[in-house]
């Protein structure tokens, strides 16, 4: 009788314990998440470097907007620390004739220190009535020109957070930080040492004084940003 009940149980308990074998080894259900596409890449399609405040700068920009609401930019639009776009600081002329058309180029001068140099009109491709980038070269030491600072006058254009033109200057304050207040030949600028940005202010909106008088704290949070320089 012993002997028969024995039978029973043991292949019961060989298959509970085998259906328990098989849940254990059963992979457990793992959410993906994608990390998105980098906001810019380099011009051999890999991201670019990491620089001081581009960790918040260099946010996926896949998303429709910003935190604040504001509009996020594509990939041509977004500006990050010494970039917009595809254009990168430091660039030489010739990589940057290989990048953007001829027909977009327009040339022209600027004036450093007494020093005509050269530099161009950037047309949109996508926006050609758009107001034109401004971009100032400068000599790289061998016989030839790279990309020194860009001046953008358009909208489109935007950091990860949403921040361009028309954006209020506190956003950049509060985001992008601020380092000091400058006076330059594109008006009043905020710079942000940081990311290695300056905002123009609305001189409309600025308080009644001398611009080289007037401190950060003078400069109203809703004053608009109607310029973004990137500098190195």
């Amino acid at each position: 009788m012993r002997l028969r009940l024995l039978s029973v149980v043991l292949p019961v308990t060989a298959c509970l314990c085998a259906g328990l074998t098989g849940c254990d080894s059963t992979p457990a259900a793992r959410s993906a998440t994608d990390p998105g596409t980098p906001p810019f890449a380099t011009a051999n399609g890999k991201p670019g470097p990491t620089t001081p405040g581009s960790a918040s700068v260099a946010r996926t920009a896949s998303l429709p907007s910003a935190e604040s609401g504001a509009p996020l930019p594509d990939s041509l639009h977004l500006i990050s620390p010494g970039q917009a776009g595809r254009l990168r600081l430091g660039m030489s002329e010739s990589r940057l004739k290989r990048v953007v058309p001829a027909q977009l180029l327009t040339d022209t001068t600027y004036q450093d220190q007494g020093r005509t140099l050269p530099a161009y009109q950037l047309r949109d491709a996508q926006y050609p009535n758009d107001p034109a980038s401004t971009l100032h070269m400068i000599e790289d030491g061998k016989g030839g020109f790279r990309l020194r600072r860009i001046r953008i006058y358009s909208s489109r254009y935007r950091t990860a957070e949403g921040i361009g033109v028309g954006s209020p200057f506190g956003a950049a304050r509060q985001n992008l930080g601020l380092t000091r207040i400058r006076n330059t030949p594109a008006g009043l600028a905020a710079v942000s040492g940081q990311v290695q940005m300056a905002w123009v202010v609305d001189p409309n909106s600025l308080p009644n004084k001398p611009a080289e008088q007037i401190q950060s704290s003078e400069i109203p949070p809703a004053a608009r940003i109607t310029g973004v320089l990137l500098y190195r």
